[in-house]
């Protein structure tokens, strides 16, 4: 139940309507995945390499995922490079753990923990992602 507590305050910050009856833990995580915008950024002004990926997860159940990086040896070299990935997505629970799983439309699947952190950031992975609900460019 705390978990649920947890997640339906993160899905109201995020200006999205939740209750907690009837609703199951995977059913708060797709309503709150719906339509969001999910981005991570790695680097800083400092750093010569910097990684930017953004998620973007549609209510049909589709997702997009894009991702670009760059970096440069200072005097010598550097380089950029982006791709793109779609496909379907879904949240699963197994064994009491949260899972997003994927299937892109080459056929490759696969599945990564989801959970919420204390400071709103949501993991996928291990990578600690801003959400932006309604941010979802879903055609």
């Amino acid at each position: 139940m705390k978990n649920l507590i947890l997640i339906c305050a993160w899905f109201s910050f995020l200006g999205t309507a939740c209750s907690l009856q009837g609703q199951s833990l995977v059913q708060q995580w797709k309503q709150g995945l719906s339509g969001t915008k999910l981005t991570a950024f790695s680097g800083s002004v400092h750093s010569p390499n910097s990684t930017l990926t953004v998620v973007e997860f549609c209510g049909n159940g589709r997702y997009r995922y894009y991702k670009e990086g760059s970096w440069t040896v200072p005097g010598t070299a550097g380089g950029a490079s982006n791709s793109t990935i779609t496909g379907r997505w879904d949240v699963q629970q197994y064994q009491g753990q949260i899972y997003l799983t994927y299937r892109t439309d080459r056929g490759e699947q696969g599945s990564f923990p989801l959970y919420l952190t204390q400071n709103g950031k949501v993991s996928v992975g291990g990578t600690l992602f801003t959400a932006q609900q309604g941010a979802a460019r879903c055609y």
